[in-house]
């Protein structure tokens, strides 16, 4: 058996695990998420009288029988002229800032005070929602469909009881069609980013009228930056059977544009919901969970104009002259901040709400890796510090294995010149050589693969750690010491243009900082002190893999590097203790 063949399996396994989880696990999973809805699409493309044919969700919904009018040409308004151009309602709270709008009563301008776009001091707030017309448009609607009669839509101008939403407090809107439907809507916002949507109809005619509420959220254009499987970004919805993601690409099979449908049944303990789901932002509608409801989630127009809408539709209720009818529905827009998601999650009642934040197939790591962190931030102040800390205690509690471990890689290093007295004499025969190693293994009682073990643990952490830093908003823009500002993006202080003094950023495999350089060394220190190979390809082969790492890692957030420096380091001292306390004196091998 090859001297450090397990190891460099183990080393291999890392890369792979790293880099083709999305290819071996996520990708199977939204494939069979993306079955389950075109089948829900299937069934829900049977006809059903008692739902209202929700259609293309034109710019004037109450037309909800009617076909879509075509599509205006974009124009790109500056965002504060936009919100210029009518009266509004200021929303006053500790987190969320904006108005909205009297006209279409639209929810469409939302910045969030607590997160900046950038880590630079002057950074403007994250804005995310933005009226219609501007570059970046993203808003919700809640109306009313309205059969045979006029319904309010994005034209109708609404009277509002006060000037103001102020958190923990509400603001009534009215509107009257003048044929003897009048409208009234109620919007409340708690201290947090759930807004609640009480719509009320009264029917002031002399016939019954048929009424279904609904609600949809439109976006102009994709979210800017990269995105990866390890974290979804697009529509969403958790219904009858369970969380189902869309990316922006499912929407756009070869420019024709798809639509993805399903319905959703009365349940009077969980609310469904569906959204548009960003990286750390989430837009949601939470309709009623007393009534029935069709969803549509779709793209409309080309690549220079798309919108992409998420839509629901209540059932159709005949309203009695003389009546009114109410339902209330929710909004959640703002940051996917764990604690927040699991309290509304419980709460309120929202069916998987809290893994609106993409904790993947094995959120049994990686949930209990960010309740970790959090608990440790709590005690230190610092992520940074929180992540040290952490490393010590995966430390400590895999001690008695690593030990055992390390101890067998030094047995294995004493053992060499036996091993390789074994290999000069049995050159010619590898199947007696393999025997004569093993019997010599069994005798000093070495187990070669136990000297892998520390590191096969390391496995889990490592990548629950890699998607805690990826995923949750805690760690986005949290800072360690000197020039690490945000822990879960990549170091910044590069070597290649020797830390700024050259006028010039790097970027790809070139952006390469100092941190992962120092991983780099300290992978290299840990190696030379295990057992080398023997055979010649296997030492170039470990020679480089410090170097292919150092790269690799200057890719990843530096928060994942501090943790592995900080492991390498604790291993070393480990290692080094161990050699120190053992008896490295060679037994001569008989000839």
């Amino acid at each position: 058996m090859e001297d450090n063949r397990n190891f460099i399996i183990a080393m291999v396994l890392t890369v792979l695990i790293l880099l083709g989880y999305s290819y071996l696990y996520e990708v199977p999973q939204k494939q069979a998420a993306q079955q389950a809805a075109q089948q829900q699409a299937a069934d829900g493309s049977k006809k059903d009288d008692s739902l209202p044919d929700f259609g293309p969700a034109s710019d004037n919904p109450t037309d909800v029988k009617g076909k879509s009018p075509a599509d205006s040409p974009p124009i790109a308004l500056d965002r504060a002229e936009a919100l210029k151009s009518g009266q509004r309602i200021t929303i006053i709270s500790p987190h969320v800032k904006g108005s909205i709008a009297l006209k279409g009563a639209r929810i469409d301008d939302l910045t969030l005070s607590d997160y900046k776009e950038t880590v630079d001091k002057d950074s403007p707030d994250v804005a995310l929602l933005n009226p219609e017309g501007t570059k970046k448009s993203y808003f919700v609607d809640f109306n009313w469909g309205i059969d045979g009669l006029k319904g309010p839509d994005k034209n109708s101008v609404w009277t509002a009881n006060k000037d103001e939403l102020e958190a923990g407090d509400s603001v009534t809107l009215t509107w009257d069609n003048g044929a003897g439907l009048l409208f009234s809507r109620t919007i409340a916002l708690d201290r947090d980013y759930m807004f609640t949507i009480t719509q009320k109809v009264t029917n002031q005619t002399d016939a019954t009228v048929k009424v279904a509420q609904y609600g949809r959220i439109i976006r102009t254009g994709r979210p800017s930056g990269r995105s990866f499987y390890i974290s979804h970004q697009g529509p969403m919805w958790s219904l009858d059977k369970g969380i189902e993601e869309f990316t922006y690409k499912d929407l756009d099979d070869d420019g024709k544009n798809e639509k993805k449908t399903a319905k959703s049944t009365a349940n009077n303990e969980e609310s469904s919901w569906l959204g548009i789901s960003d990286k750390y932002w989430l837009v949601a509608l939470i309709p009623d969970k007393k009534e029935n409801f069709n969803v549509e989630i779709y793209r409309r127009g080309d690549k220079k104009s798309e919108k992409f809408h998420v839509n629901y539709f209540h059932n159709w209720t005949l309203l009695p002259a003389g009546e009114s009818h109410t339902e209330k529905s929710r909004l959640f827009a703002g940051a996917k901040k764990v604690t927040l998601l699991d309290r509304y999650t419980d709460e309120l009642h929202i069916k998987k709400f809290n893994y609106a934040i993409d904790w993947g197939m094995f959120h049994f790591l990686t949930k209990p890796m960010f309740y970790l962190l959090d608990l440790l931030y709590a005690f230190a102040g610092n992520f940074g510090v929180a992540i040290l800390l952490l490393t010590v205690l995966v430390k400590l509690a895999l001690f008695p294995i690593a030990n055992k471990g390390y101890k067998s890689m030094n047995k294995m290093k004493v053992l060499q010149p036996k091993m390789q007295a074994l290999k000069e004499k049995y050159a010619d025969d590898k199947a007696k050589l393999q025997q004569a190693t093993m019997e010599l293994y069994k005798k000093e009682k070495v187990n070669p693969v136990s000297g892998c073990l520390p590191m096969f643990l390391q496995f889990p952490v490592f990548f629950s750690l890699y998607k805690v830093l990826y995923i949750t908003i805690d760690m986005r823009h949290a800072p360690f010491f000197g020039w690490v500002k945000d822990l879960s993006a990549p170091d910044t202080m590069y070597v290649t243009n020797l830390f700024g003094l050259i006028p010039w950023h790097p970027t790809g495999m070139l952006a390469l900082g100092i941190l992962p350089v120092i991983m780099g060394f300290t992978m290299w220190l840990q190696m030379q002190m295990n057992p080398s190979a023997s055979d010649p390809m296997q030492r170039k082969i470990m020679m480089f893999m410090p170097i292919v790492f150092t790269f690799m890692l200057s890719q990843f957030s530096v928060g994942l590097v501090i943790y592995w420096i900080c492991n390498n380091v604790l291993g070393i001292l480990q290692q080094w203790v161990l050699i120190r306390r053992a008896d490295t004196v060679p037994v001569k091998t008989k000839t």
